[in-house]
């Protein structure tokens, strides 16, 4: 006998885990064949702070912040890969 595990990521900011649960373990009752055994049960709640919640958003969701509409947007100088002669004088 062989045993197949799943992992089911749902990111909401309140979510009824026993209602969920119900609905999985319905769809496993009407769609596995007689005799297939399954346990659904909510594997806990992880609470993220804002940077946390950007990084995990891109690696379990694979949304960016760009996608998401949430970076930071940085001021970036130019910098010139050639200085001036005038430039290279003044740090000599």
């Amino acid at each position: 006998m062989n045993a197949f595990s799943f992992n089911v990521t749902i990111a909401a900011s309140a979510l009824d885990t026993e209602v969920v649960e119900d609905s999985i373990r319905e769809a496993l009752n009407e769609s596995l064949p007689e005799g297939m055994l399954h346990l659904v049960k909510a594997d806990g709640v992880k609470s993220y702070s804002e940077q946390g919640w950007k990084v995990a958003r891109m690696r379990k969701f694979g949304i960016s912040a760009e996608q998401a509409g949430d970076a930071h947007k940085a001021k970036s100088s130019k910098v010139d890969a050639f200085p001036s002669e005038s430039e290279e004088m003044v740090g000599a």
